[in-house]
């Protein structure tokens, strides 16, 4: 019997809990208090900044993170924890454009004395990679000197630096260029051993995703789509590095062929580079300090220290904007990441984000076309048709939809796509893999093995079947039924989008990758060219000669974003009945399973996604 609390203990824990919140509400209140009397000082960071002097100074571009199409905390911003606080959860974002000015303006700033380039630490896709090498060679070719440095280079980075004019490495470091590798791992038997059963279904042929729960090695198919995509790319790579640093056809691949036994005999990996003419010079530290002292000396003549130099960051505020004055805009709305439900967040193209910001958009009547940026790998069957519906509601107005492919728009960043009017695409784009799966776990091989018995009773038949037991024949059917619906769908969506028989598309489907200039060969897209150029597409669909771009993201509150990392670090929780939280999970998950304004939604595998 359990002894009820007497009306001292519940006092008592009344006080602790009330002086729980009380010091930690009066931590919070002092660090804010802080924070508002930092904020004269904080405010120059973020505020308009005048024009920069550049003068006899160099450009330090040394950005850290990820590059992505559209920062869901703003570009350049930095938290209000990491400036009070210091540290940060939150990977940093770059925004390409804001890059690529950066860049773009160094090639004509005549005050400049050179450019210093550090990208290891810079995270991104191919197509951003070439776009930003690009620009590296631009700012070359103006005449404008430029300073590579890394302590280990690999596929991008080096692509991005060997542009520059000089290419210098740490002794330590080294050269990893070797080409592209795919490689998954294939749990097949672990799971058998673990007597763990996955059911699943797919269509597509070349529907890879499930492979590693089917299959103990890659398949022919996906071998066939990997090289089909990668091997041009990693000869347009080679090509644009060995043009770059001067080196013969070939050079490249043979480094990568042959690089582990030349670093048998000369067991420094630096040095093999610098051999083969990967590299210019091999420094410490200390020693590129020194060296570009002796070129470029600082203010304070302290060989110790780096010449005297601006920011990325300096840089990109003193960039003008064009003032436009015309009325007419063209709304950018960005899908970045992999799509699923709920609120858009790094790495998530949240449904309920991308919806709110397109009603925005079809509601504001100076919005005369919209444009569309992908760069996402798939995700949820609902999640893309949410979008999708989204968009007709805007089609429907009689205004242009163009989309633009990034980095990559594949599957469900297809799926969105089908309501275009024009699609641009990346010449290094992975489009494709039109394609559906389903992965639905069991445990009823573990559950045997345990002797764990699962019986009860059930008031319909399709009730009774419960993922502790073996799948039934007509479970597997129907859901089988619904990916095949499903996959049907996908390509009659991308059929009528392309203006192709269902017949023309179904070859070119079946989960299959394509690159973004072979992807225009087969029809899947309209034309290559960047968002700039599909920006420029809208406008002349909407007969603008003069607009603004207006994009749409989710905006967030600065002080908003640091109290939730304030609270988070100073702990404060609010205790939740854990049958709470299982009912509310429950139910937040079930309640999706029909929704009466879709008529034409049979029903929804939660398992089920576009990858």
């Amino acid at each position: 019997m359990t002894e009820k609390k007497s009306i001292w203990g519940k006092a008592d824990s009344f006080l602790t809990s009330t002086r729980k919140i009380i010091v930690n509400g009066a931590t919070a209140l002092v660090l804010v208090i802080i924070t508002f009397s930092l904020l004269g000082g904080i405010g120059s960071m973020f505020g308009d900044s005048d024009e920069i002097d550049t003068k006899d100074k160099i450009l330090w571009f040394k950005p850290i993170g990820v590059v992505v199409d559209s920062a869901v905390t703003g570009g350049n911003s930095f938290s209000l924890q990491e400036i009070v606080i210091g540290g940060g959860s939150q990977t940093k974002q770059h925004e390409l454009q804001d890059l690529l000015d950066v860049l773009n303006k160094a090639a004509n700033d005549e005050n400049l004395s050179a450019v210093y380039v550090n990208v290891s630490e810079l995270g991104m896709y191919y197509a951003t990679a070439f776009k930003i090498a690009e620009a590296v060679k631009n700012v070359k070719e103006s005449g404008k000197r430029v300073i590579a440095y890394a302590e280990e280079y690999n596929n991008s980075t080096y692509l991005i630096s060997s542009q520059a004019n000089e290419v210098l490495i740490n002794e330590y470091g080294g050269v990893s260029a070797f080409g592209f590798s795919r490689k998954r791992e294939y749990y097949v038997d672990f799971y058998k051993n673990i007597k763990f059963n996955y059911n699943i279904f797919t269509a597509g042929d070349f529907k890879s995703g499930p492979e590693p729960y089917t299959r103990d090695s890659m398949s022919e198919n996906d071998k066939l789509a990997w090289n089909e995509f990668a091997n041009p790319m990693w000869e347009k790579m080679t090509g644009m590095m060995e043009s770059a640093r001067d080196l013969p056809y070939g050079t490249i691949q043979t480094y990568g062929d042959t690089a582990y036994e030349m670093m048998v005999t000369n067991p420094e990996p630096a040095q093999v580079a610098l051999e083969v003419g990967l590299v210019d010079q091999i420094v410490t530290r200390e020693e590129i300090k020194a060296w570009m002292f002796e070129q470029y000396p600082n203010k304070e003549n302290d060989k110790y220290s780096f010449p005297d130099s601006v920011s990325i960051y300096d840089y990109l505020d003193s960039i003008e904007e064009d003032v436009i004055t015309s009325k007419n805009n063209i709304a950018v709305i960005n899908i970045e990441g992999a799509i699923m439900t709920g609120e858009a967040t790094y790495g998530i193209a949240g449904s309920d984000t991308i919806v709110e910001n397109i009603q925005s958009a079809t509601q504001d009547k100076t919005v005369k076309a919209m444009v569309l940026r992908v760069n996402s790998p798939g995700g949820d069957v609902w999640a893309s048709e949410l979008i999708t519906n989204a968009l007709n509601e805007f089609k429907d107005t009689g205004r242009p939809i163009v989309s633009s492919m990034g980095d990559i728009a594949a599957s469900g960043g297809v799926w969105v796509t089908t309501n275009s009017d024009k699609i641009w695409a990346e010449e290094d784009t992975l489009t494709g893999s039109i394609g559906v799966y389903g992965i639905v776990p069991t445990m009823d091989g573990l559950y045997d093995w345990a002797g764990v018995k699962v019986d009860g009773v059930s008031s319909t038949k399709a009730a009774e079947w419960d993922p502790r037991e073996a799948m039934p024949d007509y479970i597997r059917d129907m859901i089988q039924a619904s990916i095949d619906n499903t996959y049907e769908k996908f390509v009659t969506k991308v059929a009528n989008n392309r203006g192709m028989a269902f017949k023309e598309v179904l070859p070119i489907a079946g989960g299959r990758i394509w690159a973004g200039y072979k992807a225009l060969e087969l029809g899947l897209v309209d034309a290559i060219g960047d968002l700039d150029d599909a920006i420029g597409s809208a406008a002349d669909m909407a007969n603008l000669d003069n607009y603004k771009v207006k994009t749409y993201k989710k905006a967030i509150d600065p002080f908003d974003v640091f109290v939730n990392e304030l609270l988070e670090n100073i702990n404060i929780k609010l205790d939740v009945d854990p049958r709470l939280k299982l009912i509310n999970s429950t139910l937040s998950k079930h309640l999706k399973i029909i929704d009466p304004s879709k008529e034409n939604i049979l029903a929804y595998c939660f398992d089920c996604d576009l990858k």
